[in-house]
């Protein structure tokens, strides 16, 4: 891994091959050191990919001011591929909320896409705040105990209730107990500030990006955990149907981390769409 500081955004490049942008999450929990989005750095390098991604600002090493919004995100993935010296369109893959992020960008910048790959997300609040069996509305047996971890969390937004409703998400979002790895709650996180960018979610809630779904003209990779409660199967599904000439995969045993619950499906599935709209 190489770390490169510019005007104080932190980039990382972990270097194995043709460069591909993973976009980190924007609320500030999927970046190098999380384990989800190291475990999507290991899969992409052993594809051979050089991953391109970086800390948003005000979180992990990037010490430059936040100011939350598609526009800083997508400034600060350009920024990132100008470092690196990636010029023109390049392959992007986004996960959650980064692939809420990466969508946009897919629209908003197409000419600095080539290929799209997008896990576990959706067009934005519209869409996963009312998808059948979001753990975010009433159809998800286990709301009601996230709602009150929701609430203590405003009442009381420091570092330990952070870490317990994080935990608790995560652990509805895997269909294989094991693979969920809980964050130990010290007692001095209970006077510790929040780490995240929660003021994040905000934004994204009022975010609609599906009446622009045909700007989408990379050719696109749409896949999703069928037991995903962040970004139901629907919102997948909605993706699929509306981008022109998207490709979707759903994987039967996974939540909303497919690339840890089936990891070698995932990643052949991922290498095989890469290399065919290559050669197409």
């Amino acid at each position: 891994m190489t770390v490169l500081k510019h005007d104080g955004l932190a980039v990382y490049v972990f270097e194995d091959g043709e460069p591909i942008l993973f976009m980190p999450g924007p609320h500030r929990f999927q970046k190098p050191g999380d384990h989800s989005a190291d475990a999507i750095i290991e899969g992409l390098t052993q594809i051979g990919r050089t991953v391109i991604t970086f800390d948003p600002p005000e979180s992990g090493q990037s010490t430059r001011p936040s100011n939350l919004g598609m526009v800083e995100m997508h400034q600060c993935a350009c920024e990132a591929l100008d470092i690196c010296g990636v010029e023109g369109a390049v392959d992007a893959l986004g996960h959650s909320m980064g692939g809420l992020t990466t969508l946009a960008f897919a629209i908003e910048w197409p000419a600095r896409v080539k290929r799209l790959v997008l896990v576990g997300t959706g067009t934005g609040g519209r869409a996963y705040m009312g998808a059948p069996g979001a753990l975010w509305n009433r159809s998800h047996p286990a709301f009601w105990r996230m709602a009150a971890l929701g609430t203590l969390h405003i009442l009381w937004p420091r570092r330990a209730t952070e870490k317990m409703l994080n935990n608790f998400i995560q652990r509805q979002s895997t269909v294989d107990p094991r693979w969920h790895a809980p964050v130990k709650v010290k007692p001095a996180d209970w006077l510790r500030p929040r780490r995240g960018r929660a003021d994040w979610h905000r934004i994204a809630n009022k975010l609609d990006y599906g009446p622009r779904l045909v700007e989408v003209s990379a050719p696109t990779l749409v896949l999703c955990g069928r037991h995903d409660p962040q970004y139901p199967p629907e919102c997948s599904q909605e993706l699929a149907s509306r981008i022109p000439g998207a490709q979707i995969v759903f994987f039967e045993h996974s939540g909303h981390y497919p690339f840890l619950e089936e990891a070698e499906t995932f990643w052949a599935v991922v290498q095989g769409f890469l290399r065919s709209s290559c050669e197409t």
